[in-house]
């Protein structure tokens, strides 16, 4: 067959399935729930939220030290109401929607919460996960639990507290993402970690959010140490991050790299500091991103550009790349 009757055919083909859009995450957190919904029915011109979002988190959970898992009480009233409400959003306009986890109890990040929970009743907690996004029919868990400090000694546990839950959402077609700090050398969980959940989630949010630029020259030194972490590199840049990633078993579509919301321009050096800049950095390494959080992204008034046409845009031509 002539070489151009075959790209004919295969530019017509109904099989030939385009490449899959970039994931874009951002969360709902446990108050301001009335600017998230104002966010997520802002239109930036012709652009609404739907249409650069592709996953959402509700951050309206704690863990009990019994591995329950409870609404958060002390900042506004979250119930199922409000979950129904943003559930409802989140489906009609095919945007996944995620439980997640997190541990401030409103004072602090409290590790030894969360430690009680995925170390000492392992079993119980993910079974209350589960049970709690099958309630409320949700697309998949988020772990946001962070400790500050250096607490390498529970990386096991929370290796395996990650396996298990993934050997249950998996098979079921549900996500499981994991919120993790910037850097392979202090606070928990921390990017030295991930490999040990390769093949068992969905994504990886890593937290860096005003940190993270590709011009960035910063170094690292954990609190209280004296040496540099990995010796001094940049890790601060989006493409050392998808590297790291790339090294320890991810795609780099599964590395979602945070984002400030409300903040649109930051760091220095590279192809600029606004945020559509930084987009076609994050674009260059196959990298998705995360945003805290949905009311930023409405701009108001921390910087009212980023719920602007041109940020709005910038993002959804960073969801539609191909």
């Amino acid at each position: 067959m002539p070489t151009f009757v075959l790209a004919a055919v295969f530019a017509a083909s109904p099989f030939v399935a385009a490449p899959p859009q970039a994931d874009i995450m951002s969360w709902v957190p446990p108050y301001r729930l009335e600017a998230s919904r104002q966010a997520l029915q802002h239109r930036a011109g012709d652009i609404t939220a739907d249409q650069w979002l592709t996953r959402m988190g509700l951050q309206f959970w704690l863990p009990t030290e019994d591995g329950g898992v409870r609404y958060v009480t002390h900042e506004e009233k979250v119930d199922d109401a409000e979950v129904a409400w943003f559930r409802g959003w989140a489906r009609q306009r095919g945007v996944k929607v995620l439980l997640t986890i997190y541990n401030h109890d409103g004072a602090k990040w409290n590790w030894d919460l969360a430690r009680a929970a995925f170390k000492d009743h392992q079993d119980a907690f993910v079974k209350s996960l589960v049970a709690e996004m099958d309630r409320l029919q949700l697309d998949g868990i988020d772990l946001d639990l962070e400790g500050n400090g250096s607490l390498d000694q529970d990386r096991g546990e929370f290796a395996r507290f990650v396996k298990k839950l993934s050997a249950i959402l998996q098979p079921r077609g549900k996500l499981l993402t994991v919120d993790s700090f910037h850097s392979p050398c202090f606070n928990a969980p921390h990017m030295g970690w991930w490999e040990d959940w390769k093949g068992q989630v969905d994504a990886i949010h890593s937290m860096g959010y005003g940190d993270l630029y590709e011009g960035s020259t910063q170094t690292f030194t954990p609190e209280g140490g004296s040496v540099p972490c990995m010796s001094g590199e940049a890790i601060f840049r989006f493409s050392w991050q998808v590297n790291w990633g790339k090294a320890h078993g991810y795609q780099p579509a599964q590395l979602l790299l945070g984002l400030p919301g409300g903040r649109f321009e930051w760091g220095e050096g590279g192809k600029g500091r606004t945020l559509p800049a930084h987009l076609d950095e994050v674009a260059a390494t196959g990298a998705g991103i995360c945003i805290w959080d949905i009311p930023s992204a409405r701009g108001g008034s921390r910087d009212a550009r980023w719920g602007s046409e041109e940020a709005w845009a910038a993002l959804k031509k960073f969801r539609d790349r191909r």
